[in-house]
C-alpha cells in the first residue's frame, strides 16, 4: 500500500482522521487507549484534527488499534463502490488485528494436542491477569476473557464433557457485553468478539447480539476479504444452538442459513447447513429425514470431491444416529477465519 493509494481512497492524508475519530468514538475508545509507543495520544489527536500527517505504516498501524481494517475503513471514509475495488487493501493485518484480544491460535485437533493446549491456555490466563492488573483496559480485560473461555471450553474437551453445562452463565462475557451494546455500528473485529464472547453469553443477550451481527455484517457481501461473513456468523450460532440444546432456537436459525444460500449460492455453506439439518432432525425425532438429508450433504461434498469433507460427515452422522447428544461437544466448532 502506497501514499498515493490513500490520497485516492481518502482524498487526502489530513482528511483521514476525521474518519479515524469517528471510529474510534463510535467504539468508546480513548485517545490513552488507542495511543502506545508507536502512536502518542497527542499526536493521534492531532492527526484527528487535520493537524499532522501519518505515514502509511503509522496509519495501518493506528486501524489496528482502533479495530478497523483498511476495507472497512475506506467503505466508510467512500462508500460501497470504493471499497469494493480495495481487492489487496491490507487484510493481511487482520491476524494482528484480532490477536490483540484473542492471542495466538490453538490446536484442537487430537487429544494430545487438547491437553497441551489447555497447559497452554492456564499459562495465558495466568499472563492475561497479570498483564490487566498491571495495566488495566478494554483491551487488557478482553484478552483475559477470551483465555478463560477458551480455557473452559478446552477442559470440557479434554474430560469428554458435554458443553452444554458450561454455556450461557454470563461469567465471562459481561465486559463484551457492555462494549458491543454500546458500539452502533458494528465493524469486522465487533462481529468476531461477538462469536467467540457467544459461547459464554446468557441466551436472551446471546439471541438479541445475533440478530444485530446478522444485520450489521450485510455489508460484507460486496467486501473483497470477507464475502461469506454472514455465513460464518449463522453457521457458528447454529452450532452454539445445537450444543446448547436449544433445539426450537436451531429450528428458526435454519430457515435463515437457507436464505442466505438462495440469495448467494455457496456450495461449502450449502454442505455445511445440509449436515446441521439432518443434525437437528436427528436431535428432535426424526430421524428418517435427517438420515436423507444426511445423505444429500455427503452426496453434494462427493460431487464437489471434496472427498475428506464427505468422509468427515459421513462419520459425524454415522455417530449422531447412534449416539445421544452427549455426543455433540466432540465436533463443537466456529469459524474465524
Amino acid at each position: 500500500m502506497t501514499d498515493d493509494f490513500l490520497a485516492k481512497g481518502g482524498k487526502a492524508m489530513a482528511g483521514l482522521g476525521a474518519t479515524v475519530r469517528m471510529i474510534r468514538q463510535n467504539k468508546g475508545l480513548t485517545l490513552a487507549e488507542v495511543a502506545d509507543d508507536e502512536v502518542t495520544a497527542s499526536f493521534l489527536s492531532k492527526f484527528e484534527r487535520g493537524a499532522a500527517e501519518m505515514s502509511v505504516a503509522k496509519f495501518l498501524h493506528v486501524l489496528t488499534r482502533i479495530f478497523t481494517t483498511p476495507e472497512e475503513f475506506f467503505y466508510i471514509q467512500a462508500g460501497t463502490e470504493s471499497a469494493a475495488g480495495l481487492a489487496n487493501a491490507g487484510y493481511h493485518h487482520r491476524d494482528e488485528m484480532l490477536a490483540q484480544v484473542f492471542g495466538d491460535s490453538i490446536n484442537l485437533d487430537s487429544p494430545g494436542k487438547r491437553r497441551t493446549a489447555l497447559k497452554d491456555l492456564d499459562q495465558r490466563c495466568q499472563a492475561a491477569e497479570a498483564a490487566y492488573r498491571t495495566a488495566p483496559g478494554l483491551v487488557s480485560m478482553l484478552h483475559w476473557r477470551v483465555q478463560q473461555i477458551l480455557r473452559v471450553l478446552v477442559t470440557n474437551l479434554v474430560q469428554e464433557k458435554p458443553i452444554a453445562g458450561v454455556t450461557g452463565t454470563g461469567e465471562y462475557s459481561a465486559e463484551a457485553l457492555q462494549y458491543l451494546y454500546n458500539v452502533n455500528d458494528w465493524g469486522e473485529f465487533e462481529l468476531y468478539l461477538f462469536t467467540l464472547f457467544s459461547f459464554d453469553m446468557r441466551q436472551g443477550d446471546e439471541r438479541r447480539l445475533f440478530r444485530v451481527a446478522l444485520t450489521r455484517s450485510k455489508k460484507y457481501a460486496s467486501f473483497t476479504g470477507a464475502p461469506l461473513l454472514r455465513f460464518d456468523i449463522v453457521h457458528n450460532q447454529l452450532f452454539l444452538e445445537m450444543n446448547r440444546r436449544e433445539y426450537a432456537a436451531a429450528g428458526e436459525t435454519l430457515p435463515l442459513y437457507a436464505q442466505l444460500l438462495d440469495d448467494d449460492p455457496d456450495a461449502y455453506h450449502e454442505i455445511w447447513y445440509r449436515f446441521i439439518y439432518a443434525w437437528w432432525l436427528y436431535r428432535t425425532d426424526k430421524p428418517q429425514a435427517g438420515e436423507k438429508m444426511g445423505a444429500t450433504a455427503v452426496q453434494l461434498a462427493t460431487t464437489m470431491r471434496m472427498k475428506e469433507a464427505a468422509q468427515y460427515i459421513q462419520t459425524l452422522l454415522t455417530r449422531i444416529a447412534t449416539h445421544g447428544p452427549d455426543f455433540d461437544y466432540s465436533f463443537y466448532r466456529q469459524i474465524i477465519q
